[in-house]
């Protein structure tokens, strides 16, 4: 494994993953989330455990890139193994998190297909991301 280009790959990974967490989360999810206010923390709190956020979202970027490397394949297109490791890893987390999620909280069903694709759309995005930066 390249380790400057594991970390180079991580870090890509990881601003994949914010901007589609800021785009979804702070504007197309915005008026549901204001709408179930009473489910969430207050904006406040949420704000001072921003850094859990950040943590999280770093630690995903590392080894969502560890586990692309294991896998890489010299012999294959780039773009199309990127695609796929993304849509693998977005299936494997996304329906676990969503479905935990819904049976224990009282959010709306709507929400939660929201957050799949979600899922999917960072986890689509960080692989192809990856791919291309982390290419032989």
């Amino acid at each position: 494994m390249n380790v400057q280009r594991w970390l180079l790959a991580s870090l890509a990974a990881f601003v994949a993953v914010v901007a589609v967490e800021m785009v979804v989360h702070g504007m197309l999810l915005a008026d549901i989330y204001k709408q179930t206010a009473s489910l969430w923390r207050p904006e406040a709190e949420i704000g001072a455990n921003m850094w859990m956020m950040w943590l999280g979202y770093a630690i995903f970027a590392l080894f969502f890139t560890l586990i692309y490397t294991r896998g890489y394949e010299r012999a294959k297109p780039v773009l199309g193994q990127g695609l796929r490791y993304g849509f693998y890893m977005g299936m494997a987390f996304s329906p676990m998190s969503v479905f935990v999620a819904y049976a224990t909280q009282p959010f709306p069903a709507n929400l939660a297909f929201y957050w799949f694709l979600d899922g999917l759309a960072f986890t689509v995005l960080s692989g192809m991301v990856v791919a291309l930066i982390y290419r032989k």
